[in-house]
């Protein structure tokens, strides 16, 4: 009898939990024939929702655009308005916003990546520089010691380098406000808050590094030419950092996808994000933040609102590859000492000629009536040094190859004695 009591209670129990379980489930479900279309924000706010019927037509138009982001602006929707009628289920349509330049704001001063990847790349650059002055047999205090001076003069210079081809934009007001706009305060003004190198030139960082370093070695009385080696393998390494904070301040890219005619981009925005994204294969972040606003810098370098070819990346993909031949060379028996730099020299000019050619942005200069890319000028001199700099090292007589150095492929490290 209480058996019988017993499991009549359990199967009461059991019918009432499903029924709840299935009332549960209905109440959430939406009508199979139905569906939703919702448009939310960065941080998931809901900024409108759209319900639709499968067998009739449905107009779904975005919410107004919303408000940018602090430091970040918006710039489409996730997908794209011409795709919004194939739309047949459920969907989450998201805001897409450029990236934060902003590594960090304390006091409401702030580090950007700009500076940020400059540094990094110095300090990489420090680390590889003291690993080769070790392989040379040279003290790493004497690299360490002209790094500590040679390194803010090369800013200095890679700050005159553009600000001599840019003389236009920090000349006016007078002599001192002049200068205060040259050295970094872009109001003209001894005000710390608008303080920032907002444009340096590699060449000319490149060039000073070199003269410092020549006077360097001397006064130590070090192998110069593997100083020049240890600088290059640095700085291509470290050019490929500083890139990236290109990337985030959006400067320094390419044309506009796809080119323009008549003043009108070839291209629809969809087809200049599919290029970039599925034909390139490049990385959903870095193809978001290459939409730029119609005169984001200036008319003449963003002429219609699209996205543009990320020459940061194509750049710093170029230097890595180079970095990564010199790490190669290095090892090998028959490479003169000096002769990385000539690499250096020949790639990193081969390297800007083909990215000059797609900026929107470069640096020029007039000689004899025609207006020249200082970069390209600069690269093509470069190649030239480079080739001449290393028949010279191939014809010096007796002149240290790295068969020379520790740590060549085939080298044996001495045995100990006991």
């Amino acid at each position: 009898m209480k058996s019988g009591i017993l499991k009549a209670v359990f199967a009461f129990l059991l019918i009432a939990s499903l029924t709840l379980l299935t009332g549960c489930a209905s109440e959430d479900t939406f009508p199979e024939d139905q569906f939703q279309v919702i448009f939310v924000d960065y941080d998931g706010t809901v900024l409108k929702t759209i319900d639709c019927i499968q067998s009739e037509v449905c107009e779904i138009t975005p919410p107004e655009e919303p408000d940018n982001k602090d430091n970040s602006y918006f710039t489409r929707w996730s997908v794209f308005p011409e795709h919004f009628s194939e739309i047949d289920r459920t969907t989450t349509i998201k805001a897409i916003y450029t990236l934060d330049n902003r590594v960090i704001t304390i006091f409401g001063r702030s580090v950007v990546f700009y500076s940020f990847f400059i540094m990094m790349g110095i300090v990489v650059a420090l680390i590889m520089a003291v690993r080769e002055t070790k392989r040379h047999g040279m003290k790493s205090d004497d690299f360490i010691d002209g790094f500590l001076w040679i390194v803010p003069v090369a800013i200095l210079g890679a700050r005159l380098w553009y600000v001599i081809f840019e003389w236009s934009e920090f000349t006016g007001g007078g002599f001192f406000p002049s200068l205060l706009r040259m050295i970094g305060f872009q109001s003209g003004r001894l005000d710390f808050s608008t303080f920032g190198l907002s444009g340096l030139a590699i060449h000319g960082a490149f060039v000073t590094a070199l003269i410092c370093a020549f006077f360097y070695v001397r006064k130590r009385k070090i192998d110069l030419y593997a100083i020049l080696d240890i600088v290059a393998i640095g700085f291509i390494l470290a050019q490929a950092f500083g890139r990236w904070g290109n990337f985030f301040n959006q400067e320094a890219h390419g044309y506009v996808v796809g080119g323009m005619n008549n003043g009108t981009a070839v291209l629809s925005l969809e087809e200049q994000y599919r290029f970039l994204r599925y034909t390139l294969h490049l990385p959903e972040f870095i193809v978001n933040n290459m939409y730029i606003p119609r005169g984001f810098h200036s008319l003449a370098v963003e002429p219609v609102t699209g996205f543009y070819h990320p020459t940061f990346f194509y750049e710093s993909s170029l230097n890595l590859i180079g970095f990564s031949i010199m790490l190669v060379l290095r090892r090998l028996r028959k490479v003169r000492v000096g002769e990385l730099l000539s690499f250096y020299l020949i790639w990193y000019g081969g390297v800007r000629i083909f990215i000059e050619t797609m900026r929107t942005d470069p640096l020029t200069f007039e000689l004899f009536g025609i207006t020249f890319k200082s970069a390209i000028v600069t690269s093509v001199l470069m190649i030239l040094g480079g080739i001449l700099f290393s028949v010279f090292l191939r014809i010096k007589k007796n002149h240290k190859t790295y068969g020379d150095v520790d740590g060549h492929f085939g080298w044996v490290k001495p045995e100990t004695e006991s």
